[in-house]
């Protein structure tokens, strides 16, 4: 803080109706410096898309939990700015069945399901990788959501926070084996209320 003032939102501090901090804000969300100040700093501006792993999703057919936690989980990703033939965005049964995929290189895609949350709003997702013939398998019908887990390799917990330009994903568990996982967060289990934050797992 610069004398008495008192910080405004854009980060400067108000003093006598002036902005006398290093950064004065500006109607379009950027920051910019006030005079004097640019030649000693570093250029900021203020980001248009806190959600990283939000974006580019026009098809629109997966929450945030569990897509978040897939693409940070996941090995490949491909270029989409103008597509590609093996973009997959899929969920396989309904309700507490439901399991949704994504892609992970040519032969490979992750899977993902809602296994429950906080009532402060932190989703827990149950995802894992598997080939694409298990895929192909669970798209078909030919398995369910379960066995595709059972099938499945790297599968981890991760939770979610969903609100409003946030996209904060975080290890919760990891199971060496797909008999591993609780049984209780595989599919068709309910969606559990958990009474507090799990605790995280190093990654």
């Amino acid at each position: 803080m610069v004398g008495d003032g008192q910080p405004t939102d854009g980060g400067g501090v108000e003093d006598d109706g002036e902005d006398t901090g290093l950064f004065q804000s500006r109607d379009d969300g950027q920051l910019h410096f006030t005079a004097g100040t640019a030649g000693a700093t570093f250029p900021v501006t203020a980001p248009t898309d806190a959600t990283p792993l939000e974006e580019d999703e026009p098809e629109g057919v997966i929450p945030p939990s569990p897509l978040w936690a897939m693409k940070d989980r996941r090995h490949e990703q491909w270029p989409h700015v103008f597509g590609h033939p093996d973009r997959i965005r899929t969920v396989s049964g309904s309700g507490d069945g439901a399991v949704y995929a994504i892609d992970d290189g040519r032969h490979h895609c992750m899977i993902g399901r809602r296994v429950g949350a906080t009532v402060d709003g932190c989703v827990y997702s149950l995802v894992a990788r598997v080939s694409r013939a298990t895929y192909d398998h669970l798209a078909s019908g030919a398995i369910d959501g379960r066995q595709a887990f059972l099938e499945a390799t790297e599968a981890g917990l991760s939770g979610t926070v969903e609100a409003p330009g946030v996209a904060n994903v975080f290890d919760v568990d990891f199971y060496d084996q797909a008999t591993d996982i609780p049984e209780e967060y595989l599919p068709p289990a309910p969606f559990l209320s958990f009474e507090r934050d799990l605790p995280t797992a190093d990654r």
